[in-house]
């Protein structure tokens, strides 16, 4: 069986009140540290990448940068440094969904093949026709990058993909449907310690899941969602079943509290690697 190596390199931060993550539930004046970060697999010879980072290399993404109020963000080229490699060393890039700050890194990676679902590109391509659905966008997704997805598709380096897949051994997407964005893809991954779950943004801190005490279930995180709510829960059912329950085992793209289970140092960039297993 093949099985990776599994690295969480974050690219910025900010801080958000807690009803960003828990709507109601968390008051909007209690701070929670937001990280933003990709997740680099190595194994088989390849190294893969879920997400893509932003490329702040460009004018245009490092002014998106700036209105998302992002702080101490680094291109994907200064990140991949940190750990000894250059875009051009990555061979594949698994896109959870295409919000800015997952996929606004597109244009970093001359050797990669991508994958997306099929969904969530027609659904972005539907908002970027559609001038009252712009809204439904507002601060999570720079429709430019539709326009980048789209050409590299025409160059055939772009897999449109219609649920679950196996890309490579040992790499498994997972389609968890509308909810967050328009179609999500998480990625499970085979490692020596047993398999581990990349869920992008199908929900952000394990509160999401486990609740708190005042508030003991799901707490649905809403924020920047263009599905039901009843859709993201039950993707938070599909989580727990696929992990058997052990939230130990799950990687979630802004969660800060991953440093409490996952050993990690801070790069030269004063932003912290975590090596998963």
């Amino acid at each position: 069986m093949q099985t990776y190596h599994i690295t969480v390199l974050e690219i910025g931060g900010k801080t958000v009140g807690g009803d960003f993550y828990f709507g109601d539930f968390v008051p909007a004046e209690q701070p929670y540290p937001n990280p933003f970060s990709m997740t680099l697999l190595q194994g088989g010879g390849r190294n893969i990448l879920i997400d893509s980072g932003i490329n702040t290399d460009d004018p245009g993404k490092q002014a998106l940068v700036e209105a998302m109020g992002l702080g101490n963000a680094h291109s994907p080229r200064e990140i991949l440094a940190t750990v000894g490699l250059s875009c051009a060393d990555i061979d594949a890039v698994i896109l959870t969904h295409a919000h800015a700050d997952h996929a606004s890194g597109l244009d970093c990676y001359p050797n990669a093949t991508f994958y997306l679902q099929r969904e969530e590109l027609a659904g972005w391509q539907m908002l970027a026709q559609h001038p009252n659905y712009t809204g439904l966008g507002l601060f999570s997704m720079d429709m430019s990058d539709v326009a980048r997805l789209e050409a590299l598709e025409r160059a055939g380096r772009l897999v449109l993909l219609d649920g679950d897949a196996e890309p490579y051994p040992g790499i498994h997407i997972i389609n968890i449907g509308s909810g967050h964005s328009f179609a999500l893809q998480m990625v499970l991954v085979d490692t020596e310690k047993g398999r581990f779950l990349h869920v992008g943004d199908a929900c952000n801190r394990p509160e999401n899941l486990t609740g708190t005490e005042a508030f003991p279930f799901y707490l649905p995180n809403t924020k920047f969602a263009v599905g039901a709510t009843i859709d993201i829960v039950r993707g938070y059912d599909r989580i727990l079943e696929l992990v058997d329950g052990d939230i130990g085992r799950l990687i979630m793209t802004h969660d800060d509290s991953r440093r409490d289970r996952f050993p990690w140092k801070k790069s030269e960039l004063d932003l912290t690697i975590f090596e998963i297993c």
